[in-house]
Formats: C-alpha cells, sequence, structure tokens
C-alpha cells in the first residue's frame, strides 16, 4: 500500500521512495479570497474616483465678466471657450487667459476660481482708424497698426478713414508694417477730442506726406512727419495746438473752402478761412 506524506520524500523501509504532495487547504483558499477583495476594492476605489471627477462639485455653475465694452458678454465666452457644466481641471485660469489673449481685441485679461464661479477681467484694445481694404470693407486698426477686424464703413462707430495705403492680404492679429500708415496712426493718437471728432479721413501719400479733411470741408496739410521719436512727438503735438487755435477762428460758413498748412513748424497758414 502507497501512503501520501506531506514534507519531504522518504525512502519506505521496503525500499520504495515516497515523494510529497503538497496539500491544497485553508491557506491557498486564504490568499484567493485576499486577493479578491483587493480587486473589489480598486473597483469601488475606480468608481467613486470617476463619479468623484464627475461631480457637479468641480463644475462650472457660472462665468462673472467684467473690463468688457465693445465684445459682449457671449463673445467674451465664446473667446475664453467656456460655458457652464465645464469641469474645473478642464478650463484652468491659465488656459482661459492664454485663449481670450490670443484674440485681437483683448489686451490683457485676468482669470480666477472662486469656488465653482470663473471670474473674468478683460481689458479690450482701442479701435483708432479705419483703413480702405477691399471693395466696400475696411479694416479696424488700433494705435499700432493691429488689425481688430473688417466691417462697412456705415457700420459700428464712427472713425477716421485712413487712405492712400493699399493692403492686399490682412488677417484679424496682423500689425500692418507700412510707414506711412504708422505716421498718420501716430497723428490720430495724439490727435485729442474734439479735433478728433471733426477729423475725416487722414490720406497718405507714397512719401509719406499726410493731409487731413475734416467733417466741415477744410483741408488741413500735415506734411512729412520728422523720424526721430522726440522730434515727432514734438511737431504733431505744437502743430495740433496752432490747428486747434486757428479752427476756434474760423467761421461756419467758411469751413468748406478753408485750407490749412502745418508743414512749417510753430506756423500755422491759413487761407480762405474768414
Amino acid at each position: 500500500m502507497s501512503l501520501r506524506i506531506c514534507g519531504a520524500a522518504r525512502r519506505g523501509g521496503d525500499g520504495v521512495t515516497t515523494s510529497a504532495v503538497p496539500m491544497k487547504g485553508k491557506g491557498s483558499a486564504r490568499a484567493r479570497s485576499r486577493w479578491g477583495f483587493v480587486l473589489a476594492l480598486a473597483v469601488l476605489l475606480g468608481i467613486c474616483l470617476f463619479a468623484a471627477y464627475r461631480s457637479a462639485l468641480f463644475r462650472l455653475e457660472r462665468v462673472q465678466i467684467g473690463g468688457n465694452e465693445r465684445l459682449s458678454q457671449a463673445e467674451v465666452m465664446a473667446i475664453a471657450g467656456v460655458m457652464p457644466g465645464d469641469l474645473k481641471w478642464e478650463v484652468t485660469a491659465e488656459r482661459v487667459r492664454q485663449r481670450l489673449l490670443a484674440d485681437p481685441w483683448v489686451e490683457s485679461a485676468g482669470v480666477t476660481w472662486r469656488g465653482n464661479a470663473l471670474v473674468i477681467t478683460v481689458t479690450e484694445r482701442e479701435p483708432l482708424a479705419l483703413l480702405q481694404y477691399h471693395g466696400r470693407f475696411y479694416l479696424v486698426l488700433d494705435a499700432e497698426g493691429r488689425v481688430l477686424g473688417q466691417r462697412l464703413l456705415e457700420e459700428g462707430e464712427r472713425l477716421p478713414v485712413v487712405s492712400g495705403v493699399t493692403v492686399e492680404r490682412a488677417l484679424r492679429g496682423d500689425v500692418l508694417d507700412d510707414l506711412g500708415l504708422k505716421d498718420a496712426l501716430t497723428l490720430l493718437w495724439w490727435t485729442g477730442e474734439p479735433l478728433l471728432e471733426q477729423l475725416s479721413e487722414v490720406h497718405v501719400r507714397a512719401d509719406r506726406y499726410l493731409r487731413l479733411y475734416l467733417t466741415g470741408g477744410t483741408t488741413v496739410e500735415v506734411g512729412v512727419l520728422p523720424d526721430d521719436a522726440a522730434a515727432r512727438e514734438d511737431h504733431i503735438q505744437t502743430q495740433l495746438r496752432g490747428l486747434l487755435d486757428q479752427l476756434d477762428r474760423v467761421p461756419a460758413s467758411a469751413r468748406g473752402r478753408c485750407q490749412i498748412d502745418l508743414r512749417v513748424y510753430g506756423k500755422v497758414l491759413a487761407q480762405g478761412c474768414q
């Protein structure tokens, strides 16, 4: 009769070698039970984490927008790429801020989370002039020559027109690099109220010579501005002060034929203005 023996192999008294056979008992059952418990716990933990990930506790409930003047709240939200219900870690403050700064209308932006509310503050660029483009369309430019968009002349707020500068193709956000255009924009930037309200058009010649057309029909010869930045600023401010003083003395009946010459620094020459 052969025996089943737990332990090492033994040689029996009759010379027959018997081998040990491991016994399957409570130890292996406990191991399987332990691994099953760990697996179930891991699955439960994963379900809980997924539920927390999708929970309303971490979702965007409302958006507070401030600082916008020309952009509507809907436009700011569209640029930011956010909407109620978004998960907080999918619309981080820095990611939203970079989206806003990518739009040419937005000069600076601040974005913070306050609980489940996203607070957005923007500073918009100021449109300064319209540039004749293709057909009836005009480019909307800021003081740096950045293209903010395009529109028809009769649309939106009234802005002075820059003519004489040809642009074949321009995209939103492009900064136009034309010296004559930069001269015109510099002049417009220094032109304050009430003169800016009277300014209808700035014509730029190929040699960067500037001529102004006022709404009443008065023409103003500005000429070529100095290249030096400091001299240019002084020249513009001095001549504009003289122009305002001269316009105050021009009767309304004479504005249609009045011609003013600002080409000589420190002098304002007028013809047909009485």
